[in-house]
């Protein structure tokens, strides 16, 4: 009753199993072949299970982790060699974990998936520039990557560029020199990202195993193929994936180069004919129905422990298959699936009735199974171990007395439900088998191995052409051989896949994640922002939405411009249970934003953009409370007349510091020095005079300097009465002093120039105070001049002033204020009478009350509200226009005027201009235009060109004509300054003005 066959003990010099050979009597040939035949019976008999090799999906660690090889299709987590954290990523130190996982200890064929925190990932073919590995895009936020995969097949030559290069640490070193020759082996990298991983990931590899030998495929053995044993480098194929291939090589032994690794050793070919081993790895190729298609009858994967018994791992891959392997004189034959064409057959005649016989017509109730249950790795659910839909016989139920027998067996070397499921009808079926018979036959019988089938005529058992299978054979000394035989029928290896298979039911893989969340009630609607008297200042969005979430610490928002894409704002509201916030930053009037939002989760999780809304914003503009800030004209004016105040005081500072001091070094206890000069000279009413005076005092508290210089020309002119008088005073004073409050030092200059004469006088000051306490500094300069006479007073000045903790500030007090650009004095920056003019001006945003516009020109323009008080743009008075070119100046175009009001011209001109002349001489190319009716010249610009070298004109510009009322004549010229080159010389002169 042989089900899943293998082998009950360790193999060695001899093999002992399913199939037995040798001189035993008919007690002991029976007992024997038991050992071993039924692995269901021994689950129903509760005998120790053998090592199981079922799939590694935990991570092994450690010193003591037994080396492993990998066959055919499987998955394993692998064993850990090494780990270290690195990098900095310019954002968070140690921002990598990197991982190196040895897969299997001898070269394989690559990964066929990546599984990671149990669920399927994609490994792409995009490299990281970095060199971490290929990217895993289900890790991939927006353009950031955050795992990434490096994978070494056991070929390797040199050790892993990202280890030794980046990853490599003083206390986690990678060398060089670790190779790791032979080992097949992943790097695995990961990025912190607490959405993505909230613990160190797990990793399955899902693998195709090594390359095999298959001697099928082996045309020098009686194969169709270019393998040879003696060339590993032609070995693989799709016999690595069958279990007759996979026994094969492991009766020959697996070796690393010239290094044995695991398996027999020593073992021939001539010791697995290679006739009998091809014709059962065709049968375990051979098509047959499955649940996509045809498909390989016999297909087998996983991982073995060197530390296994080779016994075990054989057995393990013989339940796969149905197989059953034998020994026969040290020669090893292998059967798979259902039993092969009858090598022979005998009738009751043939049988030696004078030796011993031995019938079992049936099993006992331990032995008898009638369902079975069956366990394997299932790929579709992460390749977890999962139980295949169980058989059961309602008919064997009955024979049994209506008790339901189970066998449950675990096939950890099957990965498809397919295969399961045959594996599971047909172990019944040949369960319920239970003739056996032990006999004796001639020396024709002499040609029988264990395994062959042969054909018994019995009349006493009714038995027509009945087909047993030879579990043992025992050799007589006489050439009689004894024979131990199991009855068997190929229908039981039958198989509908229509009727037959039961699709397995499935459950989802890989951990369960909350949905992501969208934000709930998301609204924008126009807003305005109100100032402290309740009147509206700023365009404003008001975003709502619903507070009421839980594992919600804020919502992100994000404004774009609705007609260019373009985003303006980014944020976030960190008190989402608010439900809303009012946003104004950046925001035009009467503008069309998008606005969308989401919510912040308080875990790492996923929350998902709202769709965008479109929202118009009110045609609030700026008002005068706008222009000037609340009380900044009081405070500008009030600082101004200090500041007036303090340097007018500079006439008189010299002498009254002068005599403050000399009262300060008349006090009790006062040291001072002191020195004077004085130079003076007159001629009747003539009068100059110079003085100097240097005073130097210090007090128990106080310490002061002064020096003054005065100078002064007089004249009384006695016929005219007048007095011209001409003076400068420079003085320089510094005092450091405790008045028991702090020590405060002060340095003053003083420059007073002063020139009268009669009724007319001019001055000019110039002063520079700074004090520093204890608690601040302050610094101020100014300059002032003025000019009195009968009429008003016309005066200028400018203070610089810096204040510790305050504004520094620059006021200037003029008439007018103008600057000019270099040579360039054509339209200066002049300010006066409270208005700014300016020649040209770039703003990047430009708030206006009210404009006045003389020529504009826009490209584009969007008007929210126009009012026109006066409009000269009526119907019939629309502007007029005349132009000239394109053609190479000079040329002309004539502008009929009704009345002197400018018109508006446009040049434009291109031109490529060269300068062969000598080095140093520098020419230039002008463009210009001149109203011949004036005789003004309303336009040029020129362009120089150093020796040598060359230079490309292009150029569009606008400006006003100065016309005179009536007909106008405009001119445009090009003129060069010498003999230079030019080509595509053009120019087009438009003018446009108004009827009337």
């Amino acid at each position: 009753m042989a089900v899943f066959t293998g082998l009950a003990t360790a193999i060695g010099g001899l093999l002992g199993g399913t199939f037995l050979s040798g001189g035993l009597g008919a007690i002991l040939l029976k007992a024997a072949v038991g050992i071993g035949l039924n692995l269901i019976a021994k689950a129903i008999a509760g005998k120790p299970e053998k090592p199981q090799f079922s799939i590694n999906g935990q991570l092994q660690s450690g010193g003591d982790v037994a080396r492993s090889i990998i066959l055919g299709h499987t998955v394993t987590a692998g064993s850990l060699v090494y780990a270290n954290t690195w990098g900095d990523g310019g954002k968070t130190p140690n921002e990598y974990f990197t991982q190196v996982i040895a897969i299997s200890d001898i070269p394989i064929n690559g990964i066929i998936q990546l599984w990671v925190n149990g669920e399927p990932v994609t490994i792409s073919g995009t490299l990281d520039p970095d060199d971490k590995g290929f990217q895993i895009p289900e890790y991939r936020k927006g353009s950031d990557n955050h795992l990434w995969i490096r994978f070494h097949d056991g070929t390797q030559s040199a050790a892993d560029s990202l280890l030794v290069n980046r990853v490599s640490s003083s206390s986690h070193p990678w060398q060089s020199s670790r190779i790791g020759y032979g080992v097949a082996y992943a790097v695995v990298t990961a990025e912190v990202d607490p959405e993505f991983f909230t613990g160190f990931p797990q990793f399955k590899f899902e693998v195709q195993g090594a390359r095999l030998y298959d001697p099928s495929r082996d045309s020098s053995v009686g194969g169709a193929g270019a393998q040879r044993w003696d060339n590993p480098a032609t070995w693989g194929g799709d016999g690595d994936d069958l279990p007759a291939v996979q026994i094969y090589n492991l009766l020959r032994g697996f070796n690393y180069g010239s290094q044995w690794f695991y398996g027999l050793q020593g073992v021939s070919a001539a010791r697995l004919p290679p006739a009998d081993w091809i014709a059962q790895i065709n049968k375990c190729r051979a098509l047959i129905a499955g649940p996509v298609g045809p498909e390989p009858q016999y297909y087998t994967g996983g991982e073995i422990h060197v530390g296994a018994q080779i016994a075990d791992a054989i057995e393990a891959l013989l339940t796969g298959c149905q197989g059953k392997l034998s020994e026969i004189g040290g020669v090893y034959k292998i059967h798979v699936g259902e039993p092969d064409a009858a090598v022979f057959a005998f009738t009751d005649s043939d049988i030696l009735s004078t030796e011993e016989q031995d019938f079992t017509p049936f099993f006992g109730l331990a032995d008898t199974i009638n369902g079975v249950n069956a366990t394997y790795p299932e790929p579709a659910e992460g390749w977890n171990t999962k139980t295949a839909p169980a058989i059961h016989n309602a008919a064997f139920e009955a024979l049994d007395g209506n008790r339901r027998l189970m066998a449950d067996i675990q096939l950890d070397m099957v990965y498809r439900s397919s295969q399961v499921q045959r594996l599971m009808k047909s172990a019944l079926a040949e369960a319920r088998r239970a003739r056996r018979h032990t006999l004796v036959l001639g020396p024709a019988a002499w040609v029988l191995e264990p395994g062959d089938v042969i054909i018994w005529n019995s009349e006493r058992n009714g038995y027509v052409d009945k087909l047993f299978r030879v579990d043992g054979v025992s050799d007589r000394a006489n050439l009689d051989v004894m024979l131990d035989i199991t009855e068997v029928d190929p229908s039981d290896y039958d198989w509908d896949q229509e009727h037959d298979y039961t699709p397995p039911v499935f459950g989802p893989v890989g951990p369960v994640r909350p949905q992501p969340q969208p934000i709930v009630d998301w609204a924008a609607e126009p807003a305005v922002i109100l100032d402290n008297n309740g009147s509206p200042r700023r365009p404003a969005i008001l975003l709502s939405w619903d507070g009421d979430q839980a594992d919600v610490i804020g919502v992100e928002f994000e404004v774009r411009n609705a007609a260019t894409l373009e985003t303006q704002y980014q944020s976030r509201m960190d008190q989402p249970s608010v439900g809303f916030i009012k946003i104004s930053h950046g925001l035009l009037p009467n503008n069309i934003y998008g606005v969308r939002g989401r919510y912040i989760p308080g875990t790492p999780r996923t929350t998902l953009w709202s769709g965008w809304l479109n929202v118009t914003t009110p045609n609030i503009l700026l008002g005068a409370d706008d222009i000037y800030l609340p009380g900044m004209v009081d405070e500008v004016l009030q600082n101004l007349q200090q500041h007036l105040e303090w340097i007018a005081e500079s006439t008189n500072y010299a002498r009254d510091e002068l005599d403050r001091l000399n009262l300060l070094a008349a006090q009790t206890g006062a040291r001072s020095a002191s020195e004077s000069k004085e130079l003076r000279e007159s001629i009747g009413n003539v009068t100059a005079s110079y003085k100097k005076d240097v005073l130097v005092v210090v007090t128990a508290t106080k310490a002061a300097v002064i020096r003054v210089e005065d100078l002064e020309a007089v004249i009384n002119d006695p016929v005219t009465g007048l007095a011209a008088t001409a003076s400068a005073v420079d003085a320089v004073a510094t005092t450091v002093n405790d008045p028991g409050t702090g020590v405060v030092a002060t340095a003053n200059r003083v420059i007073a120039l002063t020139a009268t004469v009669g009724n007319f006088s001019a001055s000019g000051l110039f002063r520079s105070t700074v004090e520093a306490t204890q608690a601040g500094a302050l610094a101020t300069i100014g300059l002032s001049v003025a000019a009195t006479g009968p009429g008003a007073t016309s005066q200028a000045a400018l203070f610089l002033s810096a204040l510790t903790g305050g504004l520094s500030e620059i006021g200037m007090v003029a008439d007018r204020i103008y600057m000019v650009n270099g040579a360039n004095k054509r339209r200066p920056f002049v300010f006066t009478g409270g208005v700014l003019y300016l020649d040209d001006v770039r703003a990047t945003s430009l708030s206006a009350l009210s404009a006045t516009l003389g020529a504009v020109d826009i490209s584009s323009a969007i008007i929210g509200s126009l009012i026109v008080g006066t409009s000269n743009l009526g119907i019939d008075s629309v502007t007029s226009t005349g132009s000239a070119g394109p053609a190479a100046p000079p040329f002309s175009l004539t502008a009929d005027m009704p009345s002197p009001n400018r018109s508006l011209l446009q040049f434009k001109y291109s031109v490529s201009v060269s300068n062969p002349g000598s080095s140093g001489v520098t020419r230039s190319a002008t463009f210009s235009v001149v109203n011949n009716t004036t005789g003004a010249t309303v336009y040029s610009k020129s362009f120089s060109v150093n020796s040598g070298n060359s230079l490309n004109i292009d150029e569009t510009e606008f400006f006003f004509g100065q016309n005179a009322a009536g007909v106008n004549s405009f001119t445009a010229t090009f003129q060069l300054s010498g003999s230079m080159n030019t080509t595509g010389l053009t120019g087009s002169l438009i003018a446009l003005w108004w009827k009337r």
